[in-house]
């Protein structure tokens, strides 16, 4: 089973897949109706109170799992904060759910997900959706590209823009109206405008289904496309090394992940100078960047007689913190107190 969870300061939504569904369905508070919106009374900053809440959505799900293990659970957080991540990650624990099967998203990725699991006429070109929430509108602009025979997709909040300038500035296929707070007014002044020459859709559970269809793909190990944002890590890290004269370069970090579970630990053996070099590449196009890491407390020994192991964890999506431990090289060469801490930084 697949379960996803969108937690917002009003309001939570809970969307689940088993076997036997051949889409994600949300959960209704009524029997035959649309009402997937749970109340949520709930201060974020207080734990308890958001164990309580917890509590109550994992109670609501239990039934679709009584055939079916859990095998991933995705967050869709309307904050998606390092300190909301953590504290969620310690109530979900005492319910002895494993780390590796929780994920968390915010609602633009939600929304991007989404999409690539509708028709592909929807994305031929852009996406637009229209949050309305107690009539405060949010406008999500989802930016598809290919490059490299890969769809790199973006999603932009470009809610100061009206949507006049909207449709002017960008080609737009499809529009999502997400809410139940478009006021008939409203609809009758803009449907003409959103109509024009592209499809209109309105809902209110499509960030909720998002997070279910990345439980889905996580456990197919199926992505047709990479999305990117200011969570993600936008390129790949690898490490340049030269082998009988050839240059190779082995992968270190590969990009598209969030920053903050992209931890990495590696051993290696320094082939040449006591040094690193990382090339940064760009997957949304860009200049290669290299940096290269001094080692200068190492001891000198012969070429390829020297295994360090380097671990990486990340402090933003563009800033890696490193640690360096000399390893020796079996009886010949004892491991020396070598211990590198230090950073990789690179633009983005």
């Amino acid at each position: 089973m697949i379960a996803g969870i969108e937690l917002g300061k009003k309001y939570a939504q809970i969307s689940v897949k088993t076997e036997l569904m051949s889409e994600p369905e949300s959960i209704t508070m009524v029997v035959g109706s649309e009402n997937y919106r749970i109340p949520v009374e709930a201060d974020f900053d207080k734990k308890s109170e958001i164990q309580e809440l917890f509590r109550k959505l994992w109670k609501m799900i239990l039934p679709y799992g009584d055939k079916e293990p859990l095998e991933y659970l995705v967050f869709c957080l309307e904050e998606c904060s390092n300190d909301l991540r953590t504290m969620l990650l310690e109530i979900v624990r005492s319910y002895e759910i494993s780390e590796k099967i929780i994920k968390f998203m915010d609602k633009k990725e939600c929304f991007c997900t989404y999409l690539f699991h509708q028709s592909a006429e929807l994305l031929a070109r852009n996406a637009l959706l229209i949050e309305n929430v107690d009539g405060e509108q949010k406008h999500y602009l989802l930016h598809k590209q290919i490059r490299n025979n890969q769809n790199l997709a973006r999603v932009h909040d470009i809610s100061e823009k009206s949507l006049e300038q909207v449709f002017k500035d960008h080609g737009i296929s499809s529009v999502f109206l997400l809410g139940d707070d478009f006021e008939e007014g409203w609809m009758q002044q803009n449907m003409r405008l959103l109509k024009s020459g592209r499809r209109v859709f309105a809902g209110k559970n499509l960030f909720v289904k998002g997070a279910c269809y990345r439980g889905m793909e996580l456990k197919d190990e199926t992505e047709n496309y990479l999305y990117l944002d200011e969570e993600k890590i936008c390129c790949d890290i690898m490490l340049r090394n030269v082998i009988h004269g050839k240059e190779e370069f082995l992968p270190v970090v590969k990009g598209g992940k969030n920053w903050y579970e992209s931890e990495v630990s590696m051993e290696l053996l320094l082939l040449d100078e006591p040094e690193l070099e990382f090339v940064i590449f760009p997957i949304g196009g860009g200049e290669t960047q290299t940096i290269v890491i001094p080692l200068k407390d190492l001891p000198k020994r012969p070429k390829k007689t020297t295994r360090i192991q380097m671990k990486m964890s990340f402090q933003t999506s563009s800033c890696g913190k490193l640690q360096i431990r000399d390893l020796g090289f079996g009886e010949l060469f004892p491991a020396s107190d070598m211990n590198y801490e230090g950073k990789l930084q690179w633009e983005q």
